[in-house]
Order: structure tokens, then C-alpha cells, then sequence
């Protein structure tokens, strides 16, 4: 009888005890809540780098704060002058794993004095993120499609959506 209960309690602490810990895992809070990046296109011309910070964490919901700087160099020689382009945005995550749904509203200012570019632009962003809880590598893709109250479609005269797509490489700590 000694050796039935025994065997018994082994093997409820081998199917119950891993359970919580494997669940923990996943579910767990971020813990590595700032993160530094360089995204191509998205809510800038060319490239931004990037600094995030993680502010909210509630089960599967994330929220945080991202700035960003970055330029037109190297990359638009059409364009009047190099100006500096400064995206800032409040976005939420939604996911229990490593792999997070992720959306965002921004704004991004180029500063620049030349006519015929928007220099102020407000945008969106649906896209997934990858993010290793602990702390490492972190992957961002989405769409940012922006829109500006300055800029008008010239057959239609109104405002016009631009879609845009973009890619963010880079590490959390």
C-alpha cells in the first residue's frame, strides 16, 4: 500500500508540477521591457532607429511607447537637401507567446522646409512582432499606412491614404 501511494505521488507531482512552469513560460510578463531597433521603411522615409519601451503588461495584453530617428541620406538623392524624419507612436500587443499581434497609432514630422513634401504625417500600424521575453532578438513586420492632413490627391483633391510596409530588426533588453 506504501509503495501504491508512493508511485501514486510521483506521478501526480510528474504530470502537475511541470504544468504551471511550461504555462509560465509563455504567459509570463516581458521582462525584457526596452527595446532598440532599425526599421526600414514604415513611418519614415528610408530607416529609423528606434528605442521601445514596454510600459503595460496584463496576461496577453502589452502596451508601450516607441521613438524613433532617421533620414532621407543615402536613399532619396531626388529629394531637395537631407532632413532628419522623427516617428513617435503608442501601440498594444496582443499574445501569450513569444509572437505578439501588434497595433499602433503614430506620428511621424520630417523636417524639412521644402514645399512639396508632407512634413507631417499621421500613421497606423497592423503587423506582428516576435520578442523573446527574456531579453534578445526582435522582429517587427507590418503595415503603416500614414495620412497627412497637408497633402491632397492631385486628381481627386482630397486627402489621400498611403500605404507602406515595414521591417524592424533589432534586440530587447
Amino acid at each position: 500500500m506504501r509503495i501504491y501511494l508512493t508511485c501514486t505521488l510521483i506521478v501526480l507531482l510528474a504530470f502537475y508540477l511541470p504544468a504551471p512552469t511550461q504555462a509560465q513560460e509563455f504567459t509570463q510578463n516581458i521582462r525584457a521591457p526596452f527595446s532598440v531597433y532599425l526599421e526600414i521603411g514604415g513611418n519614415s522615409d528610408a530607416y529609423t532607429l528606434n528605442l521601445d519601451r514596454i510600459m503595460y503588461q496584463r496576461e496577453e495584453w502589452k502596451g508601450g511607447l516607441r521613438a524613433g530617428v532617421g533620414t532621407n541620406l543615402f536613399f532619396m538623392k531626388e529629394e531637395p537637401g537631407v532632413y532628419p524624419v522623427v516617428p513617435v507612436e503608442v501601440y498594444a500587443m496582443y499574445g501569450k507567446s513569444k509572437s505578439n499581434l501588434e497595433v499602433g497609432l503614430g506620428y511621424t514630422r520630417r523636417f524639412t522646409d521644402a514645399p512639396e513634401l508632407l512634413q507631417n504625417m499621421f500613421f497606423a500600424r497592423l503587423g506582428l512582432r516576435y520578442q523573446v521575453p527574456k531579453g534578445g532578438l526582435l522582429v517587427r513586420f507590418g503595415l503603416t499606412p500614414f495620412i497627412s492632413p497637408e497633402g491632397k490627391d492631385r486628381k481627386t483633391g482630397e486627402t489621400g491614404i498611403v500605404p507602406r510596409f515595414g521591417l524592424s530588426v533589432g534586440y530587447s533588453l
